[in-house]
């Protein structure tokens, strides 16, 4: 249980790394929030999801205590910190098409909350023109969204199975 503590402990260490440095650096901002969400998903598939959420949990809380550009750690609470955790069980049903089409309804449902919030919370305090841009946008942006989440998706698988067959190996020597 020890080695399990731990290792979710230094996985929340880097998560909470990752997010500083998205919230610092000047490019790679989504790489980093990636990587955070990484090590979540490594946690989980490594000792199950009881310790993936602790980390996510852990991971947010922190992040939003001591990291006070707070853009990048809203995307990791909101999405990306659990998305590891939903895509393990997603990809349990072993059927691509049948993933694929539940983690686009996944992923949209959330952009349709996420859509009715900013506009019922952040829309009547912005200007016109604010509002009038995104909407006037909406499209574009919406198939920029699924394109940017197809690519995490697929670096995500990419970097989980990095982890399970060559550094995972390296740490057990």
């Amino acid at each position: 249980m020890g080695k399990k503590i731990s290792f979710s402990a230094m996985a929340m260490a880097l998560s909470i790394i990752c997010l500083y440095g998205a919230s610092i650096l000047p490019t790679g901002r989504l790489v980093t929030l990636a990587l955070a969400s990484l090590f979540c998903a490594v946690v989980s598939s490594q000792y199950g999801v009881r310790y993936g959420i602790t980390v996510y949990i852990g991971t947010s809380l922190m992040a939003l205590l001591f990291i006070h550009r707070r853009t990048f750690v809203y995307a990791y609470v909101l999405f990306a910190g659990y998305y590891p955790i939903v895509k393990l069980y997603i990809e349990k049903m072993d059927r691509l098409l049948a993933e694929w089409l539940v983690k686009m309804l996944f992923f949209n449902s959330l952009l349709v909350v996420f859509y009715i919030v900013f506009k019922t919370v952040f829309a009547p305090s912005a200007t016109n023109a604010v509002v009038l841009l995104v909407l006037q946008y909406l499209g574009p942006i919406l198939v920029g969204l699924e394109a940017v989440f197809v690519i995490y998706d697929i670096a995500l698988s990419y970097m989980v199975s990095y982890y399970h067959q060559f550094l995972r190996r390296i740490r057990h020597e």
